[in-house]
């Protein structure tokens, strides 16, 4: 049924698996298409009760798939790019509508797009494994899915400038101390631990859940989406830059890039 998914249901307990391992389970658009309809299909079967997101071999998600953008780069860039972002964008806005506790098992690495990913969730239980990056200013963009909201809101401007800015990596346990996360789990006992959470919230109060989830998000308010657009009008902009050609370059060519603001 997917081509780089795994869609499983066992239980009340939907799981949606990020299954591009050779890639670090990297954002291209048949990924993000695939993630939506797992997504969808986990809200329309009423027996599950709760969803769990997590990645394939050693990482939960490393961000856009900077190999994609590089086969892309010079046929329709800006069209192609705009339109990975507004599907990414409709992902993190569907998990935050959708009714039911979702739990981001952060197995491994989280970067960019994957952090955000992670952010968006209702729960973040983490491996000691985990790291998590906002890696879009190695390559000269700006954040997206919703990163420099949640941040903000989670730690307040100064630290979610610290982290937007020097895009340095974050463990586990800081994560946990951050407030990012909810607990750490060894990683031999990870896979377990998350069945155990992902059936105390499935067989929890649906109802309660569903409102409460709507509580949060209306204590959010409105600007979530509207964040979601400027940061989209932002990295598409940033994506047209030389900055960003030469921070693409020298990803890929493993050296260090030399940015000059244009």
């Amino acid at each position: 049924m997917f081509n780089t998914i795994i869609y499983k249901v066992s239980g009340s307990v939907a799981y949606i698996t990020l299954n591009r391992p050779e890639a670090m389970n990297s954002l291209d658009p048949e990924i993000l298409l695939e993630m939506l309809e797992a997504l969808k299909a986990s809200h329309d079967d009423q027996a599950v009760r709760a969803v769990v997101i997590t990645g394939a071999g050693k990482a939960f998600c490393a961000g856009g798939d900077l190999k994609w953008m590089m086969s892309v780069r010079n046929n329709d860039w800006k069209e192609k790019f705009d339109c990975l972002v507004r599907d990414f964008n409709t992902i993190i806005l569907y998990i935050r509508g959708i009714e039911k506790p979702v739990i981001a098992a952060v197995n491994g690495f989280a970067s960019g797009a994957g952090f955000s990913l992670a952010l968006a969730c209702d729960v973040r239980v983490v491996s000691e494994n985990a790291k998590f990056n906002q890696a879009y200013v190695k390559i000269g963009l700006t954040p997206d899915g919703g990163s420099s909201f949640f941040l903000t809101k989670m730690l307040g401007p100064a630290r979610a400038t610290d982290l937007i800015f020097t895009g340095r990596m974050v463990g586990a346990q800081e994560a946990l101390a951050l407030g990012l996360a909810s607990e750490v789990v060894p990683a031999g006992s990870f896979s377990e631990r998350i069945e155990q959470v992902a059936k105390k919230f499935a067989a929890g109060p649906p109802l309660s859940y569903e409102m409460a989830k709507t509580l949060i998000n209306e204590a959010l308010g409105p600007a979530l989406e509207a964040q979601l657009d400027y940061e989209r009008d932002f990295i598409v902009s940033a994506s047209l830059s030389n900055d960003f050609e030469e921070g693409l370059t020298a990803f890929i060519n493993k050296r260090e890039p030399v940015f000059k603001g244009n």
